[in-house]
């Protein structure tokens, strides 16, 4: 036997007929004549040069070489199914699902607001939110667990496309009763002997906030490092140390008394969020859709 090609049209002639054990009804799914499918796969007989199908009365029988060739077209008519099946849900945007990780304080914050304006845009797809700092969300996009993440910065390496999206702002919180309580700025240098407490390792806001401080010669006295923005805010609020906290997250505390926000005189502290995926990786289409919402399609 020779180099062969096979022909898909008669593959599937086949397949159906030995499938369905007749002729006619593999004509019936194909929408053309009996004599046709026989032709074809005659046809396919040849090019392969063995018998693929025998009539033991009425009944189409395979061959030995045709079970053999039959358990091979299952599989691959299996997989073309499937491969139509989820590229036609993806082509019009009706179904399919978008994986995003994100960190604890902006899926609380930032992200309710756009996932409702893509779901009211393309209520079909499945969206699917997971949280981590914004190491733990770089690290799994790597393993593609998710499609994007909505992240602070850091440095991400080459292996992750990083597309610049927000910038949070962040402030300085203290107890009402905190030496710093009755100023309305305070100068980062001012914090040179505060104990300071900070986001886990990892975190994006951690980040930011200790490069800002070390470019202004400031060596935080770091008091504790904890993953919980709840935990910090009650050890602010017990006058245990000071920290930085993402805006939103502290504006009830602020309007009961609980915590003081703080200025600080340098300028407004402000975190770039990054939207990231994996490099040289096709992009679903709610994921290419969901960076046009976010005006972030290059």
């Amino acid at each position: 036997m020779g180099s062969m090609r096979i022909n898909l049209n008669q593959l599937k002639a086949f397949f159906l007929a030995a499938r369905e054990k007749s002729m006619t009804k593999a004509a019936e799914a194909l929408f053309v004549t009996q004599p046709a499918v026989t032709m074809q796969i005659k046809a396919l007989e040849e090019s392969l040069e063995v018998k693929l199908l025998k009539k033991k009365g009425k009944v189409l029988e395979l061959t030995d070489a045709g079970i053999l060739l039959f358990g091979y077209a299952e599989r691959m008519f299996e997989i073309v199914e499937e491969m139509e099946h989820v590229l036609s849900r993806y082509s019009d945007l009706s179904g399919g699902s978008l994986m995003i990780g994100t960190t604890r304080s902006f899926a609380k914050h930032l992200m309710p607001g756009l996932l409702s304006r893509f779901q009211e845009q393309f209520p079909g797809v499945k969206v699917s939110l997971e949280v981590g700092s914004s190491q733990e969300v770089a690290d799994d996009l790597l393993e593609f667990k998710y499609d994007l993440g909505i992240i602070g910065k850091l440095s991400y390496g080459n292996k992750l496309k990083v597309i610049d999206y927000t910038k949070e702002e962040f402030c300085l919180v203290t107890s009402p009763e905190h030496r710093f309580a009755g100023e309305k700025s305070v100068s980062l240098k001012q914090l040179k002997n505060e104990p300071i407490i900070i986001r886990e390792e990892g975190s994006g806001s951690r980040y930011a906030i200790l490069s800002l401080l070390r470019d202004h010669g400031v060596t935080p006295s770091v008091l504790i490092e904890a993953g919980s923005v709840e935990f910090i805010k009650e050890y602010v609020i017990k006058g245990r140390g000071i920290s930085f906290l993402y805006v939103p997250e502290i504006e009830l505390e602020v309007k009961m008394g609980r915590l003081r926000s703080l200025g600080i005189k340098e300028g407004p502290i402000l975190v770039q969020t990054v939207i990231v995926f994996p490099r040289n990786v096709q992009l679903s289409l709610p994921a290419r859709e969901f960076l046009r919402l976010t005006g972030t399609m290059e």
